[in-house]
Order: C-alpha cells, then structure tokens, then sequence
C-alpha cells in the first residue's frame, strides 16, 4: 500500500521527467502538489452558494471576525486562513508579487465592490492567525456560487481539484436548492469528504429547524445514494456564537463547539488518510498529462521535416487567414450587438409607452371610476399602490431583458461556429481537438455580469396631499379637487416611468457594451494562446529534429524510456488501489 514518503519520491520522479521533456505547466503543478506534502498542507475549503455566511461561518471557527461580511455578495477571491504566532495579512497577485497588508484592508482586495470582477489581479489572500483549528488544518474561503457574478463561481469551480475535505454550508431560511443538488452532484467523486452545515438556525424554532433537517437530509441521501444514516447536518448559528461567547450560562454559543469537534474527529482525525487519497488522484492526472505531451512530441518528431516545414507554412498562412477572417468575424459579432442595444431601447420605450397609456387611460379618461376607487382610501396611499406596480413592472422587465441578452448572445455565436465553414469554426474545432478548450466557455465569459450601482428612482417632485385632511381640498368643489388630485398622482406616475425607462435601458447598455469588451479581450488572448501553441510546436519539433537529425533515434527511444517510467508509476497505484480499496467516495458525518 502507498504510503506518504513513497507518493513524494514518486512526485520528484515525475519532475524529473517533466523536466526532461519541458512540460512547464505539469512541474510546477507537482511543485506545488510536492510542497503540501513536505509542509502537511491541508485544506479545508468552504463552499456553497451565495450569501449562506460561509465567511460568518470562518470566523465563529477561528474565534475573531477576520473574513469581511456582507450583505451583497462579497468575497470574490480565493483567501486561506492559515495557522501564524502573529495575525496578519498578505496579497499575492496573479503576477507572482506579494505584499503585506493592514487586516483593515483585506476587503479592498476581495470584495467584489472594491474589486469587480477581480481587476486588481489577486490570485489569492493569505491571513495568518493564532486558532487552535489551524494548527492542523488551513481553512479556505471561497467566492459564493450562483451569484450574478460568474468569475466568482469559476474561480471556486477552478479551485475544486486542490480541495481536500469540504463544509458545504446550507441555511435555514431556504431548504436546498436545486443549485446546491447539482453542485454536489458535481463534486461528491471528486470531494469525497464533506461535513454539511446549516448556518442560521437562530431563524427558526426548534420544530421548524428539526423538519428543515430531516428534509434537507433526505435530499443529500437522495445525491449521495446513502440508504444509511450517515450523513449528518449540523446546525449553527454564527450570530448566536458572536453574540452569546463569553456568556456562563451558554455552553455552546450557536453549536460552534460542537461543529469544530466534528471537524477534529471526521476530518483531523483522518487526515493523512484523506491526504494520501488526494495525493495519489493528483499525481495520476499529472502522470496522465505528460503521458500525453510524451506521445505528442514522439509522433511529431516521426514526421519527415519536409513535412513539417510545410506543416509550417500552412500553419502561418492560417494565421495570416484568421487574421483576415477575425476582422469580418469582429463586424458581424459586433453588428449583431448593435442590434441587441437596439432591441433593447425598442422594448424599453415600448413599455415607457404602454405604462405611460395605462396610467392616462386609469387617471384622466377613467377618472370618475378611478375618484370613487381612491376615496376608499386616501390620495397618497393610492399613489403608493401605483408607485409599486410600476417599479414592480420594470424590475420584471428589466429581469427579462438581461435573461434574453444573455440567451441571444450565446445563440449568435453558437448559430455563427455551426453556420461558418471559415474562420470561427475552424478555430472552435482547433480548439476542442488540440488545446481541448470548448466554445461554451468563451461564450460564459459574455454574462453581463459588469457590476454596476444600478437603482431606480423612487422620489418624485411632488408629493400627494391627503384628500381627508388638507383643508384647502374642503373648500373646492369635489370635481375640481379630483382634477387636481389626479393629473398630479398622472404626474407622478411619469416622474417613475420616465426617467427609469431610461435607467433600464442604460444600465443593460452599459454590460452589453462592457460585457462585450470583456469578451473580445478573452476570445482573442485565447485565440492567440491557440495560434502560438499550435506555431511553437511544429517550430519546436522543426528545430529538435534538424538538431538532433543523427541522433533521432536515441531520442525517440528517451521519450519512450519516460513513457515506460510513467507507465511504471501508474502500474503500481492500480494495484495498490485494487488490494486496499482506498478511500471510497462516501461523504463524512
């Protein structure tokens, strides 16, 4: 059976090989994979949708409020909570810098107000504090899934294969969802060992937290096929834990003692079990990965090189060609969101024109109706009511436009790559078959998802006198007082409808416009990402072989030594799986 010593001697051989065969990526994967072993590194991650208190829930586990809450959702980077005799903070940047910064600031670096759609460039945030549940374990917090902001779900779905055990955080206020199911779904193979946590219980009564339980859990069997009772859903309060510590007659301050107690028996206890688990997929998927850049370079260095000289030529009069043909896929995308800007000003104009006709035909032409309808209540109150319908009307507008932008985006270039036989098809195939990147994800990258202060206006110039108390209103003949009373609550009504027709159709113009820029700048780094990989690698094989010509050989025969290497490594984690069964995917209680 493998055991920890024998996972990191097989780690430095497979660096040795990616070393020999120049597979950058991959070594520094299994650096970092190397460095989690000789440091007993191990992560738990805290995950779960948006606004479920997953950072609330860190700082109840540690003791002190460190993670920044909020109500919108917040955090938007990845950030570790590791063990350090002295609390503080540090930012490493995407780049490879890092700096030390004031605990103060933290939220300036991952909090999605101060840093949208992670522009600052953060890679991660590292706070170190002195907890007892550090000492053995680092805590990480991620980014909420679900939210409007799309980067904050991948950058959690991007980190998922460096997890080694999960609190899935749920809350008492709504049972789970059908996002929390398919999220689970996703990871119960690849996440074997999850703790499940419901925050906020402080919001119910005991028989009404008891029957979101047992719902809940019948549920997470339903996900896990578990026909045991194995699974277990702790209940927690992180405001009763801050509110209540400290307090004598309070054993357990919102059930924090008995979470972190679970935490030390499921997941401390099994540690170095769950860690070697780990260890072992990573290093098959890095194995499986220079399996595959091993057979690439063999086979291409078995080509004559006149072949690959005119592989060459192709390959740059394809790049001449798509420089060509990005500039016409450039006027056809951008032409086609010209007419969605224009779509949607046609919509919103239109329903500024059916609000501002509902409510002439209610107040002015209907107005004896309308009079005897207000007087069963008052003039203001009516127009609140009124107020209400129409901010209602545009928030379902509103709604509705960014759903259909984003669903007309997404079918414009997937109608363009299925219709063209040029360029984008040809790039999409490119990108599927050599760089195994899909479509779909580019396409993501267009959500609407730009962060704007967006709100609607709800004051206007006037407000409307009651018709029961103002004494001016007693002395004039009712029919004038209803003229009066009405064309200004008509007013009012356009004071709404106006201005936030304009705000609607502003605000979706803004992210389609930014949406769009952000999109262009995606597709085109990974464009060029594709055309250089594809261009270095016939240069490479062109320059290795013409190098190596006499001895083509030895090396052809190097890289198959590699490939038995690895071929060996892989061999014996099959068999040691198969005698001892390790780890089976079963969640932790």
């Amino acid at each position: 059976m493998k055991n920890i010593p024998s996972i990191k001697s097989d780690i430095e051989r497979l660096k040795t090989i990616a070393r020999n065969v120049n597979d950058q990526p991959v070594l520094t994967s299994l650096n970092e994979l190397s460095g989690k072993l000789i440091y007993n590194q191990f992560y738990l991650v805290i995950v779960g949708l948006f606004k479920r208190g997953k950072s609330s829930i860190i700082n109840s586990l540690i003791g002190r409020e460190l993670a920044p809450v909020a109500v919108t959702p917040l955090t938007s980077v990845i950030t570790f909570f590791q063990y350090g005799s002295v609390t503080a903070a540090e930012v490493y940047f995407k780049n490879g810098n890092h700096v030390p910064i004031d605990l103060h600031d933290i939220f300036l670096f991952i909090s999605e107000e101060n840093n949208p759609g992670n522009i600052k460039d953060v890679e991660y945030v590292k706070i170190c504090t002195k907890a007892e549940i550090l000492e053995n374990i680092i805590l990480v917090d991620t980014p909420g899934l679900g939210s409007v902001f799309s980067h904050n779900t991948n950058t959690t779905i991007e980190f998922l294969p460096r997890i080694d055990a999960a609190l899935f955080v749920l809350s008492a206020d709504v049972p789970i969802s059908k996002a929390d199911e398919e999220f689970l779904k996703k990871i119960k193979d690849l996440i074997p060992d999850v703790l499940f946590v419901l925050n906020k219980s402080d919001l119910l009564t005991q028989a009404e937290l008891d029957k979101m339980i047992s719902y809940n859990i019948q549920i997470l069997k339903e996900i896990y096929k578990d026909e045991t009772n194995n699974i277990e859903l702790i209940p927690v309060s992180t405001k009763d834990f801050f509110r209540s510590t400290g307090r004598k007659e309070v054993q357990d301050p919102g059930n924090i003692g008995y979470l972190r107690s679970k935490i030390n028996q499921k997941i401390v206890g099994s540690k170095d079990e769950i860690l070697l688990s780990r260890s072992i997929r990573m290093l098959l998927s890095y194995a499986d990965q220079l399996q595959t850049l091993i057979k690439v370079k063999s086979d291409t260095l078995q080509l004559p090189l006149n072949e690959l000289e005119k592989k060459r030529e192709s390959m740059q009069r394809s790049i001449d060609s798509v420089a060509s043909g990005k500039v016409d896929f450039d006027a056809v995308v951008k032409s086609r969101v010209k007419q969605l800007i224009d779509k949607i000003t046609e919509q919103t104009e239109q329903k500024r024109k059916d609000l501002s006709l509902y409510y002439y035909n209610l107040l002015i032409e209907n107005r004896v109706q309308t009079w005897v309808d207000l007087k069963k209540t008052d003039a203001d109150d009516y127009f609140r009511k009124l107020a209400s319908h129409i901010l209602k009307e545009f928030d379902e507008l509103k709604t509705s436009l960014e759903k259909s932008v984003r669903e007309e985006f997404s079918n414009i270039l997937l109608q363009y790559s299925t219709l063209s036989r040029s360029f984008l098809s040809e790039i999409i195939t490119q990108m599927k078959e050599i760089l195994g990147i899909n479509i779909e994800g580019i396409i993501s990258s267009f959500d609407l998802d730009v962060y704007t202060s967006f709100y609607f206006k709800t004051d206007t110039k006037y407000s409307i006198p009651s018709i029961r108390t103002n004494m001016f209103f007693k002395i004039l003949p009712e029919k004038i007082v209803r003229s009066m009373v009405l064309k200004q609550i008509y007013s009012n009504c356009l004071e709404l409808i106006n201005p936030n027709s304009g705000r609607i159709r502003g605000d979706i113009d803004y992210k389609i416009s930014e949406s769009y820029r952000k999109f262009r700048y995606h597709f085109d780094q990974k464009l060029y990402d594709l055309l250089q990989s594809l261009k270095n690698m016939i240069e490479e094989s062109i320059r290795t072989k013409s190098s190596i010509h006499e001895n083509l050989d030895t090396t052809l025969k190097s890289l198959k030594s590699e490939q038995e290497n690895i071929d060996k490594i892989v061999k014996q984690y099959s068999l040691s799986e198969k005698n001892s069964d390790l780890h089976k995917a079963q969640p932790s209680t």
